[in-house]
């Protein structure tokens, strides 16, 4: 049987996805692709306000226009739906306020898309505008500031109810909040930080920003549903988790779970902005009143006007240091803009996060979560993740330069240790993040001499590099594992598959039952049919449903070698298993082939019965995946414009299940950080007011901008997932923007504190200092 860390005959290898084929062929059914006979087409009408009063609306021209089938309002959803006005997905619809530009106010299905574009027109509105919170700087401001939340059942104030959790520290009494749009509060304490300051040789203070951002899927969010009968519905939508998503349309239109069906066709992209989704009841709603399946596709306009970005963040970070490197203390202020609805702990992590991977004597850091009349904002790949790191990491680079020391060294010498306390004042458990920086440390990228800062092309060159780390996801998971007619292997899930990670749970199968990973097939089923399945979302599906996959693959094989050997008469020890079948390993003409057992379990005078098994996996011991990156890049003086020249990844990820995807991920996870570094941005006005809904002028990387980017794959012990292998997909992003912010600062010898670092800023940069 496979060893713990794998044979190495399917675990490690380099096996292209199984998905692959129907992908590249068109074969693939994503959203857009669902249709059901006589399916109606939906679109909806947006808020053009940040925050008004719905003083009427009159939907009657665009009901009596041909080929329209319904047109739906608040007024629409059931009574007996209880509203949370706290939450984004309950505003499917806006009620009595509008409080975001793109938030629906109506919806229509007709015949066909153009129909429905002109019944929209027709559908009058008529708003009372009222007081708009556009930043952090005015959900800040005292009472007398328009409040963005109001009383829960969501009549009033602007339809969302007001939502404080507060957190202290074991010694600090409770916060205030000095406004009611402040909506999470958190204060960690730990030591004396102005002793520990008053120690420091060298204090860095700086203030960081990251806008909102996009998570810049290809696919937009998509839904369609078709009513089975009066009690129960259908619903197709590419979701990164079904079960949460069913029980959102569930919990939003007042039903039971298990009258909701949800399947999850491809998902084209997601990058944690297609959790739960957030549209699907409209044509639930819509195919009710229609009598018809109806489906909703948004437009690219939609989504960046109204989808859930990532949010925007203002982080002020003082750090400490003694003269021969060791730091002090550390002190933040985290300020995250949620949009109109609380997003509930991306501000939380972002605030505990900022100190975890450094050692440092004394900590406070205070973090508030406030509440604007923009889209609610969500996960974005490692939520908050590019954040903070963009913050702490920035900052101990200027320690470096500051101590004259190697920025690598500086690093090794304060990175947390197993033990140490995390902000959290839990001990960290075993980590790659040495071994993580001593293979970056020994990259050519890194080895090489520094490039010289002016150049004989006329640019400045600087070079940066950076670490990060994500926590990651640890949830419980089922799987379910059988022995199908023809020797296959049948694995059923209810995780949805968003970046190929079904190839490699099927190599956790196929190592599991010593067969290979062709006999495996892999079915994705709704909640309806699956055990429970984690969202595939941080990073869990090979961590924690690897698992299950593996607990229910042993547990066949079990079953199978227990039913040859109760056949031949030996003890179970005696059986081997190949990719034919079962044998006594003493005899091998003694043989059963896979096919020979499924018969001799399935017949009608089967003596064994069906060969079945479950894995059910708790949840899982937390093994943080730490990423570094170094960055080359080339300024042009005159006119701030920076090109990347180089990039390159180093990962742990305990134990590469299969480097092929990896490396992707990788790829992936870099070329989404560069663009935050770079380039991306949802610009509002002050009206809050989206400034560039379109992918004209919302700016992401292209493969132009992108240099051959390099990835070494680090296997570091530490963890419980399957075969040692640790979560993959968001430490990639994590990283790359603090490398790439140094790299600038080593070119141009300013520092830009505000992304994205683009050709303005750097030039003020260049000629005034610091911004």
């Amino acid at each position: 049987m496979a060893t713990e860390q794998g044979s190495g005959r399917v675990i490690g290898q380099a096996i292209p996805r199984l998905d692959s084929r129907n992908k590249v062929t068109g074969r693939a059914i994503f959203g857009a692709d669902v249709k059901l006979p006589h399916m109606l087409h939906a679109r909806f009408l947006s808020s053009p306000h940040a925050h008004a009063e719905i003083l009427s609306i009159d939907t009657s021209r665009a009901e009596a226009l041909p080929g329209v089938r319904a047109v739906i309002t608040a007024a629409d959803i059931p009574a007996e739906a209880r509203y949370n006005a706290a939450s984004r997905f309950h505003a499917f619809l806006a009620r009595t306020h509008t409080v975001f530009v793109g938030q629906p106010v109506a919806a229509v299905a007709a015949d066909d898309l153009a129909t429905a574009e002109a019944a929209i027109e027709l559908i009058e509105v008529t708003y009372r505008p009222l007081p708009v919170v556009a930043t952090i700087r005015d959900a800040l401001q005292p009472e007398s500031t328009p409040v963005l939340h109001g009383p829960v059942d969501g009549e009033a104030g602007g339809g969302a109810a007001a939502h404080t959790a507060v957190v202290t520290s074991d010694d600090a009494g409770p916060i205030t909040a000095a406004s009611p749009n402040v909506v999470d509060e958190n204060l960690y304490e730990y030591g004396d930080v102005a002793a520990g300051f008053a120690w420091s040789d060298v204090i860095v203070e700086h203030t960081y920003t990251v806008p909102v951002v996009h998570q810049g899927y290809i696919e937009p969010h998509a839904a369609t549903a078709r009513w089975d009968d009066e009690g129960h519905v259908t619903v197709w939508e590419p979701v990164q988790g079904t079960w949460a998503a069913r029980e959102l349309v569930a919990g939003a239109l007042g039903l039971h779970p298990t009258q909701v069906t949800l399947h999850s066709p491809e998902v084209g992209g997601a990058f944690g902005g297609k959790c739960e989704g957030v549209f699907a009841p409209l044509p639930v709603l819509l195919a009710k009143k229609a009598g018809r399946p109806v489906q909703l596709v948004v437009t690219r306009q939609e989504e960046l006007s109204g989808a859930n970005p990532a949010p925007h963040s203002i982080i002020r970070l003082k750090t400490g240091a003694r003269a021969d490197g060791t730091f002090t203390a550390i002190e933040a202020e985290v300020l995250v803009d949620a949009g109109a609805f609380p997003t509930g702990w991306i501000m939380s992590n972002i605030t505990a996060s900022l100190r975890d991977n450094y050692r440092f004597s004394a900590w406070r850091m205070h973090g508030r979560e406030v509440v604007t009349n923009k889209p609610s904002a969500t996960s974005y790949r490692a939520p908050g993740g590019p954040n903070f790191t963009y913050a702490i990491e920035s900052q101990v680079d200027e320690l470096a330069r500051r101590l004259g020391m190697d920025p690598v060294a500086l690093r090794q010498r304060n990175l947390i240790r197993e033990g140490d306390l995390l902000t959290s004042r839990e001990p960290q458990g075993v980590i790659g993040a040495q071994q993580v920086l001593d293979a970056l440390a020994r990259h050519p990228a890194w080895q090489a001499p520094a490039p010289a800062r002016l150049g004989a092309d006329g640019l400045l060159h600087g070079r940066g590099m950076a670490l990060g780390s994500w926590a990651g996801s640890n949830g419980p998971a089922a799987a379910i594992a059988i022995l199908e007619a023809g020797g296959r292997f049948r694995i059923v899930l209810g995780t949805v598959d968003i970046t190929g990670t079904y190839t490699g749970l099927a190599q956790i199968a196929a190592e599991a039952l010593d067969v290979s990973v062709e006999q495996i097939v892999m079915t994705h089923a709704s909640p309806d049919h699956a055990p429970y399945a984690p969202m595939s979302a941080g990073s869990q599906t090979i961590y924690a449903m690897g698992v299950a996959v593996k607990e229910a693959a042993e547990a066949l094989r079990a079953r199978i070698v227990a039913y040859a050997a109760g056949d031949f008469g030996v003890e179970p020890e005696a059986i081997a298993v190949d990719a034919e079948g079962v044998f006594v390993a003493a005899e091998p003409e003694r043989r059963h082939s896979f096919g020979t057992l499924y018969r001799l379990g399935t017949e009608w005078f089967a003596e064994y019965g069906p060969l079945a098994a479950v894995g059910s996996a708790p949840q899982r011991q937390r093994a943080p995946g730490f990423a570094a990156a170094v960055a080359e890049v080339a300024v042009d003086p005159e006119t701030g414009k920076v090109q990347l020249k180089r990039l390159v990844t180093v990962q742990d990820v305990g134990k590469a299940i299969n480097p092929l995807l990896i490396e992707g991920q990788m790829h992936g996870g870099a070329t989404q950080s560069a663009g935050m570094a770079l380039w991306e941005e949802i610009a509002y006005d002050e009206n809050a007011q989206p400034l560039n809904p379109s992918l004209l002028d919302y700016r992401m990387p292209t493969a132009a901008d992108m240099p051959q980017h390099e990835t070494v794959i680090v296997e570091a012990p530490g963890g419980d997932g399957p075969y040692g292998a640790k979560l993959v997909g968001e430490p990639p992003i994590v990283p790359g923007l603090a490398a790439i912010g140094n790299a600038i600062a080593a070119a141009t010898g300013g520092r830009v504190c505000d992304l994205p670092i683009t050709p303005e800023r750097v030039w003020r940069a260049l000629n005034k200092g610091e911004t």
